[in-house]
């Protein structure tokens, strides 16, 4: 093993202090490095430019608290981060556009999982001296100049299918501000409409459900489910729901995390399971009315300071925007249901290309396969 290729031998941790006019970075999840004012929830920073790290066109950030999940990114321009990010400098033998495409495979994500330390999850730490200890061979430089692009013109379509989503994502929340203006008069506590559903089971016990729902499984904002988990016999309850239920994400509740899935599941218990009274309110408007303003409004007045939570005793007494005869709250959530729709076949191909794309990586990277036997 001694002799083995590792990360530390392609890159160099680089600590240089910012300086005034460059601007603030941000890494994020899905969009690599972004400018801090684009995010849809800006974060203040008190921190003065020379206590930023400064990041180089062709480095690479990342957020030590992310990285087991891919959270680096490429920077395109010099700017600042938090000095709480890692920044790497790509040595003479390494093109950085590359190892950003292969840092984001699933191999090297595992890698980066398995080189974290941390009590849980959410407290998973990949300092430098770490990551640079992980075993790799990537191929030659030349290749890597070849590969970077055929992988970057499936990051372009990707790209564009993304902004189209976007777009119809702003064309439907256009529509649920109409709707809760056009219903702003008949406005009744969510209480009144619906319930809060406190069942919980066993995970693996006989007849709890096979599909487990959690937070990371929920898209921010989009309503989309993007997977589940294996249920596991641990010790810890979680929330039954069925098809039909909204889900919300009780926990940093203005990360926008709602669903309605068409299956009976659990999910975690930082998750709110939300019914509907028969009778009362279209199951289905339900899903819509967790997304308009008024309900965001109650939902953000957290307790707690390091894991804000939503409060159901504020929600619930919440006023929002909803039609007092059923029939029209049908026809509104046959309005809104089929605007919420027209998004799917682009997030059906955003699925197909990013599946694409993987199959590519392996073909491309095979060394990246048998990473996992070089863990020693």
């Amino acid at each position: 093993m001694s002799g083995r290729p590792r990360l530390g031998d392609y890159f160099e941790n680089r600590q240089e202090r910012g300086r005034e006019g460059l601007p603030t970075l941000s890494v994020t999840m899905n969009d690599g490095i972004v400018h801090r004012d684009e995010l849809e929830r800006r974060t203040e920073t008190t921190l003065e430019p020379e206590q930023h790290l400064l990041v180089r066109r062709g480095d690479i950030a990342y957020n030590m608290m992310r990285m087991w999940q891919g959270a680096c990114g490429l920077a395109d321009a010099d700017g600042l981060v938090s000095p709480a990010y890692v920044v790497l400098a790509p040595k003479k033998n390494i093109d950085s556009r590359f190892a950003y495409h292969w840092f984001k495979s699933n191999r090297m994500v595992y890698l980066f999982w398995a080189y974290s330390h941390g009590l849980t999850e959410d407290r998973l730490r990949l300092y430098f001296d770490d990551l640079a200890e992980i075993p790799i061979e990537p191929p030659s430089l030349e290749q890597q100049r070849r590969i970077v692009p055929i992988l970057d013109a499936w990051d372009r379509a990707i790209d564009q299918t993304e902004q189209q989503i976007a777009a119809k994502r702003r064309r439907f929340r256009g529509l649920i501000a109409r709707y809760a203006s056009e219903f702003h008069k008949e406005r009744m506590e969510l209480g009144d409409l619906a319930d809060l559903v406190s069942e919980r089971i066993q995970p693996g016990s006989n007849g709890a459900p096979k599909t487990s729902i959690e937070l990371e499984n929920i898209e921010s904002l989009t309503g989309r489910i993007t997977g589940s988990g294996p249920v596991s016999n641990d010790s810890a309850l979680r929330s039954r729901f069925k098809a039909g239920d909204t889900l919300f994400g009780k926990l940093r509740p203005y990360l926008g995390k709602f669903a309605r899935p068409d299956f009976d599941g659990i999910c975690s218990t930082e998750i709110w399971v939300l019914r509907s009274k028969a009778n009362k309110l279209d199951p289905r408007l339900l899903f819509y009315i967790v997304q308009t303003q008024e309900f965001a409004a109650a939902a953000t007045i957290q307790s707690g300071s390091k894991m804000p939570r939503a409060d159901w005793d504020l929600v619930s007494t919440a006023p929002v925007p909803c039609p007092r005869d059923i029939n029209q709250q049908s026809r509104a959530a046959d309005l809104l249901t089929a605007a919420f729709d027209t998004a799917r076949p682009e997030f059906q191909k955003l699925q197909t290309l990013r599946a694409q794309k993987r199959g590519l990586m392996q073909k491309l990277l095979p060394d990246d396969l048998r990473l996992k036997e070089n863990i020693g």
